[in-house]
């Protein structure tokens, strides 16, 4: 086994670190779009707004993990949306 293969999951760690931290300080009920006049106009339950990324941040690192070449590019591009998805709901929540 190649072991160079897994370091993409320790990108998984800030990402739970992130999370964890979200469900102490985010309201109970995200914005997760705001409308061109500023207004809130979607929102999502705590638990879901916050699992989603981990769990899409885990297909990511599996992805970018993967044995075939062509995978990882997409696993990387993954990480990074769920980064920026939860940059976002930081942004739109505090």
């Amino acid at each position: 086994m190649n072991k160079k293969r897994f370091w993409p999951f320790l990108l998984l760690l800030p990402l739970a670190i992130t999370v964890i931290a979200g469900w102490f300080l985010l309201p109970d009920t995200l914005v997760m779009q705001v409308s061109t006049s500023g207004q809130p106009s979607k929102s999502m339950p705590k638990v879901l707004g916050l699992l989603i990324p981990m769990a899409a941040g885990m297909i990511g690192a599996a992805y970018a993990s993967s044995e075939r070449e062509e995978r990882r590019p997409r696993g990387f591009i993954i990480l990074a949306l769920v980064v920026v998805i939860l940059v976002v709901t930081f942004v739109f929540n505090l």
